[in-house]
């Protein structure tokens, strides 16, 4: 009967330590492709994942299709800065009413700075979910073991 036991909590106890490094997804984002000097390129946008996952040590964007946009080591990452941007809204104030332009549309941003095999610097930027964007940057500086710089909201 003890032997029972203790295979139970074992098995519990694996569930449980499964699932502490198990990988953190964060749906309905956007992946801008950055230049050098950190800002968004024209290009289009990729809709995907965002994925920060603790057992292989990777942060992740996953397109819809599944395949990865961009793949990155906790441990090549330099920095990491998370912004919240305001903005008029000005088409809704044209369309229903001009009372919209009192009120500002958020948008929030992670931009990954890191270097890769080669130790040339490289940047993404991810817009996130206003719903999982707080959530997003604490796991980042949770599993990464990095603090994200906090930018002022312009």
């Amino acid at each position: 009967m003890k032997w029972r036991n203790a295979v139970a909590s074992m098995a519990l106890l694996s569930v449980f330590a499964t699932e502490a490094f198990a990988a953190e997804k964060f749906a309905c984002a956007e992946y801008f492709q950055a230049t050098r000097a950190g800002q968004k390129k024209a290009e289009a946008r990729v809709k995907g994942t965002l994925i920060f996952d603790g057992n292989s040590k990777k942060v992740e964007f996953l397109n819809p299709t599944g395949a990865a946009a961009f793949s990155i080591n906790y441990d090549s990452i330099r920095s990491m800065q998370y912004e919240r941007k305001g903005q008029p809204r000005y088409l809704a104030a044209v369309v229903i009413s001009p009372a919209f332009l009192l009120t500002r549309a958020k948008k929030h941003y992670l931009t990954i700075e890191y270097n890769d095999q080669s130790g040339e610097a490289h940047s993404v930027i991810v817009r996130l979910n206003k719903r999982n964007a707080r959530k997003a940057v604490a796991t980042a500086t949770a599993q990464t073991s990095k603090s994200v710089e906090q930018i002022a909201e312009k």
